[in-house]
C-alpha cells in the first residue's frame, strides 16, 4: 500500500469518525511530508478495492513506523490504536467491496518522544506520519502471526535459541510448527531442525515456545576482533514461514573490569547519530571514520539499520525515547517500563546492540559557557557540584529491560551522577586541552563518555544563521575565546584557516574561499574534537562516542558530515582520533611534548613512531601493550610550528595522522 496517498493537517472535531481535514493534498507514504512540519495532528488517507481471491482469506493491515499516537479508521469506524513507532501496528478487518482507510497520527504528549521533541531534531524529521511502511497481508485462516528469538550460550560448547512462535488461529488447528536454525553468513556446523506441536480452537490466538539447542556455535564478534556470524531461526507453518536474524555474544560492562565481549576485553569508540532518513547510508559513514559503535540518540530506527549493523559488526548503544529533563514528575513510569519492553522486543535478539541508554540529559547542562582559567575549573566543580538529579524514574525503566542486558539509566553532564557521562571540554566549558584536567578530576565519569564535540556552521549557514542542533551562543564565544589568544592550543596562524593550509578554500563540507566565520568555525571544530579525543583515548576509556555524525540543518551543526552527507574537516580528524592504533600528542605545545601510542586492539604492537615538525625529526621505538598506551618520548616542538606530523610504522603497516596546532 505504498506511493500515494492523500493527508492533511487535522482540524479538531467531536465525532465517533475520522476528524475533518481542511485539505487533503497528495502525499509519498512511507515518508515525512515537510509540508506539514510544526502540525500536531496529520491523517492520512488511502481508498482501495477488496484485496482477497478468496472470500476465506483473513485481511490484515501490517504498519511501520507509525509516529506517533495514532489512530486507524475503516470505513469510518475505528479499527484500532497504536502509540509506539518502533513496534509494529497490525490490525485485522474484513474489507468491503470498497474500503476507505484513513491512519490519524497525533505527536506523542507523554513525554517519551525522545530526540523528537528535543531542540536538536528539526521539525521537518518529527512530522507525524507513516514513516516506515504500510503493508496490506493477505493470510490463511490460520496462520503464523509473530516469531520471537532468543540466543544465548549456557556454556562455552553450546548454544541455545529460545524460539517463541504465535499462531493466529481463525479455525482448529492441531498441527506443528517446524523449527530450523541454520549458521546465516559462514559456512559451519550447528544447523538443526525440529518440529512442535500446537494445538488452538478457533478464534484463538496461541504462543508456544521451544528452545534449540545449537553445537559448537560461533560467535558474533566486532568487526575488529572477528568474523560478524549469525544464524537464522525459521519457523514455518502450513504454508506460511517467518525468518529472524541473530547471534550469539555476551556483552559484560564493570568499571574496574571495562567493557567484555564474549569474555574478552575491548574497547567501543564511535559517535552519536541522530533521528534520519538513510540510517543505513550513516552506518556506513561511522564506519569511515573508524567507529566500533554508533548510538542511537534519543531514538529507534527501523529493522533494517540493525540487520546492517549485525551485518557490519558494528556495536549499537541503544537509547530509549526519553530525554530532558521531567521537573514535574510528569512521565508515567509505567509507560516507561512499556516502552522498555517493546524496545527490547524490537532490538534485543540482533547481536549488535551491546547496551542501553535510558534517560538521556535528566538535567540540561550548564546553560552558559564557562570560559578558560583557574577561576573557570573552579566554577565547573561548583555547577557540577550544585547539579543533583532524580533517578528513580531511570533506574525503575531500567529494571525492565532484559536482566542480562548492560545498562546506562542515566546518561548525562557532569553533577548528574552520570552512568555514561556527556563532557564538553572546548565547547561548553574551557579549552579543548582540559580534556586531561577533567580526565584526572573526574576519573569515573571518563569511563563511559556517550558525548563529547563541537559544532560549526556551513557555507549554507552564510556565517550568520543558528542552525537546528547548534547553539550558536556557544558557538560564537569559543571563535570569541580564540580571537582573543585565551586557548593555549590554538596559534594565531589557526584563526582563519580550516583544518589545512588549503580548506579555506576548498568545496568540501560546505566551506567556500573567503567565507571566513565558517573556515574558523570548521577548522575550530576539528581541532576541538582531535584534541578531546586524544585525551579520553590517552585516558583509557572504556565507551567513548562523538556527538555527533551528521548535521540534521543546512546551515550546520554538531556534526562531522553536513546535511547533505559530505565531509567538514572534522571528518577526517576525528577519523584519525578514533583509529585502533593511533600516536597522539600527550600535551600541548610548544616546548617539551610527550608523545604517546594508544593501543585498542587485543594483542600488544610495537614499531617505529616519528614524529616531524619544523626543525624537528624524531624516530622511537616504542611498544604498547594490548589496551594500553605507552609514551614514546618527548620533542621539543618549536613555538613556529604549525603543523605535528605523526606516522607509526609496523611490518603489518603505518599509521600517519597529522596535528594541526
Amino acid at each position: 500500500m505504498s506511493g500515494e496517498w492523500r493527508a492533511g493537517v487535522v482540524e479538531e472535531t467531536s465525532g465517533a469518525g475520522p476528524p475533518s481535514v481542511a485539505s487533503w493534498e497528495p502525499v509519498t507514504v512511507p515518508g515525512r511530508p515537510e509540508r506539514f512540519a510544526g502540525a500536531d495532528a496529520v491523517a492520512y488517507r488511502k481508498r482501495f478495492p477488496d484485496p482477497r481471491r478468496a472470500q476465506s482469506q483473513r485481511a490484515v493491515l501490517d504498519c511501520r513506523g507509525l509516529y506517533g499516537d495514532a489512530t486507524v479508521y475503516l470505513n469510518g469506524d475505528v479499527l484500532g490504536t497504536h502509540d509506539a513507532y518502533f513496534a509494529p501496528a497490525r490490525f485485522e478487518f474484513e474489507p468491503a467491496d470498497e474500503n476507505d482507510l484513513v491512519v490519524v497520527c497525533r505527536r506523542p504528549t507523554d513525554g517519551y518522544a525522545g530526540a523528537y521533541a528535543s531542540d536538536v531534531v528539526p521539525d521537518e524529521l518529527s512530522v507525524p506520519g507513516i514513516w516506515w511502511g504500510v503493508h496490506l497481508r493477505l493470510r490463511p485462516q490460520a496462520y503464523l502471526a509473530d516469531v520471537a528469538v532468543n540466543a544465548r550460550r549456557p556454556d562455552a560448547d553450546r548454544g541455545v535459541v529460545d524460539v517463541a512462535v504465535t499462531v493466529d488461529a481463525g479455525e482448529p488447528v492441531d498441527d506443528t510448527v517446524t523449527v530450523s536454525v541454520r549458521p546465516e553468513n559462514f559456512r559451519g556446523s550447528g544447523g538443526s531442525m525440529e518440529r512442535v506441536p500446537v494445538e488452538a480452537d478457533a478464534r484463538e490466538r496461541v504462543t508456544v515456545t521451544h528452545s534449540v539447542d545449537v553445537r559448537d556455535p560461533a560467535s558474533w564478534w566486532p568487526a575488529d576482533r572477528g568474523d560478524p556470524n549469525r544464524y537464522t531461526v525459521r519457523a514455518r507453518f502450513a504454508d506460511h514461514e517467518r525468518t529472524v536474524s541473530t547471534g550469539f555474544r555476551t556483552v559484560a560492562y564493570d568499571r574496574d573490569d571495562g567493557l567484555r565481549v564474549n569474555g574478552e576485553r575491548v574497547r567501543a569508540r564511535g559517535v552519536n547519530v541522530l533521528p534520519t532518513t538513510e540510517p543505513e547510508a550513516d552506518l556506513e559513514r561511522a564506519r569511515d571514520l573508524n567507529a566500533t559503535l554508533v548510538r542511537v540518540h534519543g531514538h529507534v530506527l527501523p529493522s533494517s539499520f540493525y540487520d546492517a549493523a549485525d551485518d557490519a559488526g558494528v556495536f549499537v548503544a541503544q537509547d530509549l525515547p526519553l530525554s530532558g529533563p521531567d521537573p514535574d514528575g510528569g512521565r508515567s513510569v509505567e509507560r516507561g517500563r512499556t516502552l522498555a519492553r517493546r524496545l527490547a522486543a524490537h532490538v534485543d535478539h540482533h547481536p549488535s546492540v551491546a547496551c542501553y541508554g535510558v534517560h538521556d540529559d535528566p538535567v540540561e547542562p550548564f546553560a552558559e559557557r564557562v570560559g578558560t582559567g583557574r577561576t573557570s575549573r573552579y566554577r565547573i566543580r561548583t555547577r557540577a557540584a550544585r547539579t543533583t538529579v532524580d533517578r528513580a524514574l531511570a533506574d525503575a525503566v531500567a529494571d525492565a529491560l532484559p536482566p542480562d542486558a548492560v545498562t546506562f539509566p542515566v546518561c548525562g553532564p557532569l553533577g548528574s551522577q552520570p552512568d555514561a557521562a556527556h563532557l564538553y571540554p572546548g565547547w561548553r566549558y574551557g579549552r579543548a586541552a582540559d580534556v586531561d584536567w577533567l580526565t584526572d578530576t573526574y576519573p569515573a565519569a571518563a569511563k563511559v563518555v556517550t558525548e563529547f564535540g563541537a559544532g560549526s556552521l556551513t557555507a549554507a549557514g552564510g556565517g550568520t544563521d543558528a542552525p537546528v542542533g547548534l547553539d550558536r551562543d556557544v558557538h560564537d564565544a569559543v571563535l570569541s575565546d580564540v580571537d582573543a589568544g585565551t586557548w593555549g592550543d590554538l596559534t594565531a596562524s589557526d584563526r582563519g584557516d580550516g583544518a589545512s593550509p588549503d580548506s579555506a578554500a576548498s568545496d568540501g563540507g560546505g566551506v567556500v574561499a573567503g567565507n571566513d566565520v565558517v573556515a574558523r568555525s570548521q577548522g575550530t571544530q576539528a581541532r576541538v574534537l582531535s584534541r578531546v579525543a586524544s585525551g579520553f583515548r590517552r585516558h583509557g576509556s572504556d565507551v567513548l562516542a562523538a556527538f555527533c555524525l551528521r548535521d540534521v540543518d543546512a546551515g550546520g551543526g554538531m556534526g562531522v558530515y553536513a546535511v547533505d552527507g559530505s565531509e567538514k574537516p572534522a571528518a577526517s580528524a576525528l577519523g584519525d582520533a578514533l583509529a585502533p592504533v593511533q600516536a597522539f600528542l600527550a600535551a600541548d605545545p610548544p616546548g617539551t611534548v610527550p608523545v604517546a601510542l594508544v593501543n585498542d586492539a587485543p594483542a600488544a604492537v610495537s614499531g617505529t613512531l616519528t614524529v616531524e615538525t619544523a626543525d624537528v625529526d624524531a624516530t622511537f621505538q616504542v611498544e604498547a601493550p594490548a589496551l594500553g598506551t605507552a609514551t614514546a618520548g618527548t620533542v621539543e616542538v618549536p613555538a613556529t610550528a604549525d603543523v605535528v606530523d605523526l606516522a607509526f610504522e609496523t611490518p603489518a603497516g603505518e599509521v600517519t595522522r597529522t596535528i594541526h596546532l
